[in-house]
């Protein structure tokens, strides 16, 4: 089961949904992320399914976009959210039951007042938020992943992420300083069997992040 759960409202925040599960299936690994689209294979008992990962995860993200709080259905014109076993509402209203680390990430919104949101949801309300910018996506992807570290270890390959050419090379100088300086150490000591061990620089894993929103909602929704 999977330690990050994503909750999201198709056609509500353009990719952000798939940016976002990209980026933590890199840090975390593909078996600790749960996205619905793409962690349940054809014939899966839905409802059961998401139950499981809901109980067996430890942080909840909640994508919030644009329109979340106003979509509405085309079936009944309620408010998705109001609509009886939306999945959307179900999964938030479970996480926050199960004092789960419910993480609201804000796609360019704002987080909505607890007397817009259902009874269930009202907790959310509370919840110290996260944003995710359309202009800043590089920035506040890193943050978040950051602020997921805190409760989900990344796996081992991403904690040693490649450096930057500026690190790579500030290193590169060290060790060439710390080489120069044994080399004067050897010759000036020789005679005197004093000897002098060289400089061991450390290095600073850093997460390099490019990635950006694009607007446009795909077609289809999860199934409400």
């Amino acid at each position: 089961m999977a330690k990050i759960f994503i909750n999201y409202r198709t056609g509500d925040g353009g990719r952000a949904p798939e940016l976002v599960d990209e980026r933590l299936v890199d840090v975390f690994g593909e078996e600790n992320v749960f996205r619905d689209r793409r962690s349940m294979r054809p014939g899966t008992d839905f409802p059961d399914h998401l139950r499981r990962e809901l109980e067996s995860c430890i942080v909840f993200l909640s994508l919030i976009g644009p329109h979340w709080l106003d979509i509405h259905d085309e079936e009944t014109g309620m408010r998705r959210l109001d609509v009886p076993k939306d999945y959307v509402h179900d999964e938030i209203a479970t996480a926050l039951a199960l004092n789960k680390v419910v993480i609201p990430v804000l796609l360019d919104s704002a987080l909505p007042k607890a007397k817009k949101l259902p009874p269930a949801l009202v907790g959310l309300a509370d919840r110290q938020v996260q944003p995710l910018r359309e202009g800043y996506a590089h920035h506040d992807l890193s943050t978040l992943i950051d602020v997921v570290q805190e409760y989900v270890p990344a796996k081992k390959a991403a904690k040693k992420a490649a450096r930057t050419p500026e690190k790579k090379a500030g290193k590169k100088r060290d060790k060439e300083r710390g080489t120069e300086r044994k080399r004067e150490t050897d010759g000036a000591f020789a005679n005197a069997k004093i000897t002098r061990s060289a400089v061991s620089v450390g290095s600073t894993a850093v997460y390099n992040e490019h990635a950006e929103l694009r607007d446009g909602n795909r077609k289809g929704r999860r199934p409400a």
